[in-house]
């Protein structure tokens, strides 16, 4: 089960499965050349984590991002992510930096690359959490994990616009700077600052696409035909 959990995230990720798609599970044990009994296990245990949800006798569908919901989850985000900057500090030594810088490159790399949109979502997280192991609470890292997944697999990649990006890129830098001089002040005020832009460019994303299906509702034919 674990490795269908794994490959099935990593298939959202690169956005082959992406929100909203039916899930069939005979084509996803095909592809993962595996049985179909750990795929459902995995499909049970996305959802679980409403990462997908299923319909009576329609089955299995990857979820949507909503715009509440992704509020709420960024804010705890911001809330931990914060708390944890005074540990992070003190226990910051050149590997953790090392490590941290290597996240942040390999996040810039990804600006470059075709289709940088799905990767970017994936080094993002890196980098986060990346940041986030150096405080040594492993509950909140599996958490703040939970919660980038609960967002990034939910969301289409193409909401992304590129000076959002590329500011991000930016701010990446200057925590990185900030975390190497042990300045915890300004970590934190950076930190947050970049979470709530961030989830600025995120949710209000999600709100136009909502006023979008509002102002453009699906065609329902009358009862008297076409």
């Amino acid at each position: 089960m674990d490795v269908a959990f794994r490959k099935i995230k990593e298939m959202m990720y690169r956005h082959e499965l992406v929100p909203g798609q039916k899930l069939l599970y005979q084509e996803l044990a095909k592809k993962l050349g595996m049985s179909i009994t750990p795929v459902i296990q995995a499909l049970n245990r996305l959802q679980l984590l409403e990462i997908v949800y299923s319909e009576r006798n329609k089955g299995y569908y990857v979820g949507e991002a909503d715009p509440v919901e992704a509020t709420e989850l960024i804010t705890a985000r911001e809330a931990l992510e914060t708390f944890l900057v005074p540990e992070i500090v003190r226990n910051l030594d050149e590997e953790k930096l090392r490590g941290i810088e290597s996240a942040m490159k390999e996040h810039g790399k990804a600006l470059s690359a075709p289709q940088h949109r799905r990767f970017l979502m994936i080094n993002d997280t890196n980098f986060h959490l990346k940041i986030i192991e150096c405080a040594g609470n492993r509950v909140i890292h599996t958490f703040c994990g939970h919660i980038f997944e609960r967002i990034y697999l939910k969301y289409r990649p193409e909401y992304m616009r590129d000076q959002r990006l590329n500011e991000a890129a930016q701010e990446h830098r200057l925590i990185f700077e900030a975390l190497k001089a042990r300045d915890e002040k300004r970590a934190t005020r950076l930190i947050r600052q970049h979470i709530r832009r961030g989830k600025d460019h995120l949710v209000g994303s999600l709100w136009q696409d909502r006023r979008i299906e509002l102002k453009n509702p699906p065609y329902l034919p009358s009862p008297g035909g076409m």
